[in-house]
């Protein structure tokens, strides 16, 4: 649930990155710095800076902001120290299949910039009138591993199932849905989104690791329902044979 009086402050305007401002693969993060909750420029961030803003904006729980800032600054940062750009290191936290960002294609860090096309496609799952459901958010997750030459490791795969519930669990109205303007706003413009409220309830470690497992077990229903599909004619879609292929399904 949202609360629903919840504003952002005037202390606290969107205003976008500007040359020299670092920013990450992370849209939560960065719009945290283009509304000045963490430092505009996105440098020398610290420690307990990190912990205070996500709580104050997203209502994490203490442990569940503490656990994720110092995966943070111990894999990207220094000194308890973190850069947003950092982030980007390719394989510590940021993996391939990112919902809008394109893969590292063997660059030391992945792209930060929002690719048009990848976030063309994520909105594309949303129904119009409904928003995205964290069931159509798994879908999403599946048909952006599905273009990877070789499949996600275990760990990175799970953060990208925890990406997933966590957008969720952050964004979604009490409909259990997340409206497409609030998915174009964040992604896409990384910017906290018009009549979007802050959870009215906090969101702890074992909230988003339950919604994490939600994920993963639509993912692996949606690959399993997709092994055992039959194709219908010799016209059968070539991209579903590809996709079962890279699954490794089972004949």
């Amino acid at each position: 649930m949202s609360t629903p009086n919840w504003t952002c402050p005037p202390a606290h305007p969107f205003i976008p990155a500007t040359q020299g401002d670092r920013r990450s693969p992370c849209p939560a993060l960065n719009a945290l710095a283009n509304h000045g909750y963490l430092p505009r420029n996105g440098q020398n961030i610290g420690f307990w800076h990190l912990i205070r803003a996500v709580r104050e904006v997203y209502n994490l729980s203490f442990i569940l902001a503490a656990v994720l800032a110092l995966a943070g600054v111990l894999l990207c940062g220094r000194a308890f120290r973190l850069d947003l750009d950092a982030l980007a290191l390719h394989n510590k936290i940021e993996h391939d299949a990112s919902l809008v960002h394109a893969d590292a294609l063997g660059q030391q860090r992945a792209p930060i910039e929002v690719d048009p096309k990848l976030l063309k496609s994520f909105l594309s799952h949303a129904d119009p009138q409904r928003g995205m459901s964290l069931y159509e958010l798994a879908q999403v997750r599946i048909s952006r591993e599905a273009q990877l030459a070789r499949p996600l490791d275990l760990i990175h795969s799970q953060i990208g199932a925890a990406e997933a519930a966590l957008c969720w669990l952050l964004l979604k109205q009490d409909s259990g849905r997340i409206p497409s303007s609030t998915l174009l706003q964040w992604y896409g413009e990384e910017r906290l989104p018009d009549n979007w409220a802050r959870p009215r309830r906090v969101i702890g470690l074992l909230d988003a690791r339950s919604k994490a497992a939600e994920v993963t077990n639509i993912m692996s229903n949606l690959k399993k329902s997709t092994c055992r599909s039959t194709p219908s004619s010799s016209n059968f879609d070539v991209s579903v044979l590809g996709l079962r292929t890279i699954l490794k399904c089972d004949s």
